[in-house]
């Protein structure tokens, strides 16, 4: 099954790790990590890492965890690769489910078929909220959910 997963992986934390989780699960090797491009990702947060060590570190997790090197590829945009390639699913967060219904509305739009939604629930943290790189940034919380 080609799964699909996209998001800014900065920092890399327990709530990125269940995505990926889930969809090499359901994928197996036929999984496409879609990072976003550093001026995309900027646009979001004002400060990241290079998007070369946001996909090392994605590519070092899968490698340490499932034995495999996952195809990691650049989106500069909210669709990413969703509108070119056929995918049968594609996980999302509570935060990025929006987006998969613009992504199957433009594919229908386009004549093609939806891709199955696979929405992952949040891993929370210590204090029952979501862990999230913005919280994590701002120093409330690590990228374990611990509070600081």
């Amino acid at each position: 099954m080609k799964v699909v997963l996209g998001g800014t992986f900065e920092p890399l934390h327990e709530g990125h790790k269940k995505l990926i989780d889930c969809a090499v699960q359901l994928g197996g090797k036929e999984v496409m990590i879609g990072i976003t491009s550093d001026e995309m990702a900027r646009k979001r947060v004002r400060c990241v890492l290079p998007f070369e060590i946001r996909a090392e570190n994605v590519r070092q997790f899968i490698l340490r965890k499932y034995g495999f090197e996952p195809e990691i590829v650049m989106i500069s945009n909210p669709y990413g690769r969703t509108l070119d390639n056929e995918f049968e699913a594609l996980v999302v967060s509570p935060e990025t489910y929006e987006m998969a219904l613009k992504i199957n509305a433009k594919r229908l739009e386009m004549g093609k078929k939806e891709i199955r939604i696979v929405k992952v629930d949040w891993v929370l943290a210590e204090d029952g909220k979501p862990i999230s790189a913005t919280r994590i940034k701002k120093g409330e919380i690590d990228r374990y959910g611990r509070i600081i």
